[in-house]
């Protein structure tokens, strides 16, 4: 898997070494599906694709090893933030039209939402779970509810 590679690599390599492997996680998971006819729509279907990828055998359990990894590593952080995070911060930006502090918030209670379920657990969270998880981030994101 790409972003067990990637963790392994970074730990290993300085920051500079590292910039002409970016995009090897975005290549593991595919592009963010923007789909949906409005905003709703397309945030809720990130959030089940997020869910999905998260669920996928050995991803969460990757995932939660490279964070706790990296809240003691700096360079595993940026790389981190550039090679994962940063492609799919910039397409829900552009989406949405929202600040850069807006979905990371969002992609901070989504994908911590989703990790705490497995670690906690072991399991990825369930479908219903998932679907109260869209229910409670939404009304937050909506055009009704932002903070003016």
């Amino acid at each position: 898997m790409a972003l067990a590679g990637d963790a392994e690599r970074a730990r290993a390599s300085s920051p500079g070494a590292t910039s002409d492997r970016r995009g090897d996680c975005r290549d593991a998971f595919g592009p963010v599906p923007l789909e949906g006819a409005g905003r709703a729509e397309l945030m809720s279907s990130t959030v089940h694709w997020i869910a999905a990828k998260i669920s996928e055998p050995g991803v969460g359990d990757a995932f939660a090893g490279v964070f706790s990894d990296a809240v003691s590593d700096p360079a595993l952080r940026e790389i981190l933030s550039a090679r994962l995070q940063d492609p799919y911060r910039l397409t829900l930006q552009d989406a949405l039209g929202e600040p850069e502090s807006r979905v990371l918030f969002f992609i901070d209670v989504v994908v911590g939402t989703l990790l705490h379920r497995m670690g906690m657990t072991g399991e990825p969270m369930s479908d219903p779970d998932v679907a109260a998880l869209v229910d409670m981030v939404l009304p937050h994101f909506t055009d009704a509810l932002r903070p003016t």
